[in-house]
């Protein structure tokens, strides 16, 4: 399939999409639940090593998390290994993290604007990675502009829809929320890209399903 800019729509509204984020996650909470929790304490596990596990062992730790939420959205598969699928394609996935995180660092410094918009441009590399494992991240990061043209202000739209979660996420004690509205938030990220990816498949032009207003050069 050909990642061409202006390929890529969204089919439904956003309501819609979270709804099919909450259905993917019904009945197992569980399960997406204790693979954030076993991402969380790895992370924390890695950031005690000085410089390794930052630098080396998070990378692929945060591509195996996309991953497992892909996995779990697409086919319902809930093996927690799926969280290690980032060091079956170590480089790859080490390149694709630092990559886009230089590149939004240096949008950042225009100002904070357009670091935010780098950020949502390159949203979906990892995903396309997966999908693709035979390209390189370079690649994989030119894909992930190329779908998010047009559609970067919906997805931000989308995250801002989760900040009544993530505040009252917060209200419960120690942040226990977060263990619901994260898998919740991750699962609906998922459900965006499977959209888009299924539009482009089937040459969905667009019908107004962008919750952006209009403003689709974005």
């Amino acid at each position: 399939m050909d990642y061409v800019a202006g390929r890529f729509h969204p089919t439904v509204t956003r309501p819609e999409l979270k709804f099919r984020a909450r259905n993917a996650l019904s009945g197992r909470w569980g399960t997406a639940i204790l693979a954030l929790v076993i991402y969380m304490l790895l992370s924390l596990g890695c950031g005690i090593i000085p410089v390794v596990g930052a630098i080396i062992l998070v990378p692929p730790l945060e591509f195996g998390l996309s991953v497992f939420f892909l996995k779990f959205y697409r086919d319902a598969d809930t093996r927690v290994e799926n969280l290690f699928t980032g060091f079956n394609m170590f480089g790859k996935s080490l390149a694709v993290f630092w990559l886009t995180r230089l590149y939004t660092f240096l949008w950042s410094l225009l100002f904070i604007i357009p670091g935010i918009v780098a950020s949502y441009k390159y949203s979906q590399a990892m995903l396309i990675l997966y999908d693709n494992p035979e390209i390189t991240a370079s690649e994989a990061i030119k894909r992930s502009i190329a779908m998010m043209h047009g559609n970067k202000l919906t997805l931000f739209i989308q995250d801002l829809s989760f900040l009544g979660w993530f505040l009252l996420s917060i209200f419960p004690g120690f942040y226990i929320g977060f263990l619901w509205s994260i898998p919740y938030y991750c699962t609906a990220r998922v459900a965006f890209y499977e959209d888009l990816m299924y539009s482009a498949q089937n040459d969905f032009t667009g019908n107004g399903f962008s919750d952006n207003y209009g403003y689709n050069q974005y």
